[in-house]
């Protein structure tokens, strides 16, 4: 719910369930999010709805930290089983007063729905991200990794809770289970070594920035053409429709170790910074401990030169 003509609409559209879809790549990520919407009123609704391309939102860390996403590739919706027109145009009229997201500018991707009333919809995009530019940063340490953010902080506009949420998260290009670095709790995930998937669940939540689901796997790939993977996405997208039509409730699930993705190795570079403002900081009393203990010795050593003399 983006704009203000819109606002009679808010918070009268549920997003009953969503089921998302991942497949990681080398480089890169395919996304199919299958959303089911319900009108709760009885009345007719004529609103925009939106997709955020650029913004920076907070983590799900409990430290301070914030994610920042950039650049849906190829992205296209449909509702009622037809595709959607997208509105081209930028919007200076959107509302930014958003909580959850501050643009780096008016680059949405929106597009009109309708809602008879009472009636359920579901609503499906698919979109590609280049995931090859991610960094991990805490404190003065940084790896360079590949790495997917899903951003369910930004279901909190609809009407709530959100009945139910279905998570798949497949590894394909050769990627193993060995390949991911750290994976979201607080999404029960378990694996199927078949398919080599991820699945987990929410039920009846109201989404926070403790929510989003961060991925961060593989290694930075250097001269990454990502322009040659989008070409083929006519491709990628018929690969993760056929995920999506896997029966997953007959799939036998194993226990696993998710590890963390915000997790940072300590290194001595990313140590020295914070070292050198301790030795700022204690770097004045070491000095007057110094001449402290230089006055103390010259005056023992004078009373013990004098004592001697005097004898």
């Amino acid at each position: 719910m983006l704009y203000p003509e819109d606002s009679l609409s808010f918070k009268k559209v549920q997003m009953q369930q969503e089921r998302i879809y991942i497949q990681l790549y080398k480089g890169f990520a395919v996304v199919k999010g299958s959303y089911t919407f319900k009108n709760t009123s009885n009345e007719n609704l004529q609103f925009k709805m939106g997709y955020p391309v650029n913004g920076i939102y907070s983590g799900g860390e409990t430290d301070l930290n914030q994610i920042t996403l950039d650049s849906l590739t190829q992205f296209k919706i449909k509702a009622k089983e037809r595709w959607l027109d997208l509105i081209k145009e930028h919007h200076p009229e959107l509302n930014h007063n958003d909580r959850n997201v501050n643009p780096f500018s008016d680059n949405w991707m929106v597009w009109h729905m309708a809602f008879a009333p009472n009636e359920i919809q579901t609503v499906e995009v698919y979109f590609i991200v280049n995931t090859n530019d991610a960094q991990v940063r805490k404190g003065y340490n940084l790896e360079n990794r590949n790495a997917f953010i899903y951003l369910l902080e930004s279901g909190s506009v609809w009407h709530q809770p959100i009945e139910k949420g279905n998570f798949y998260v497949q590894l394909k290009d050769g990627l193993t289970p060995e390949n991911i670095q750290g994976l979201s709790e607080g999404f029960s995930f378990k694996f199927n070594e078949k398919y080599q998937l991820f699945a987990g669940n929410k039920i009846n939540f109201s989404p926070t920035s403790a929510d989003n689901l961060v991925a961060s796997y593989y290694k930075k790939i250097e001269n990454f053409d990502f322009a040659k993977h989008t070409a083929q996405s006519d491709k990628l997208f018929n690969a993760i429709d056929e995920l999506s039509r896997i029966p997953f409730n007959e799939l036998t699930y194993n226990e696993v170790e998710l590890g963390n993705p915000y997790e940072v190795k300590s290194t001595i570079g990313g140590a020295l910074p914070g070292l050198l403002t301790i030795f700022v900081i204690i770097a004045p009393f070491l000095i007057i401990v110094a001449l402290l203990a230089i006055l103390i010795w010259a005056f023992v050593k004078w009373r013990k030169i004098k004592k001697q003399k005097g004898q």
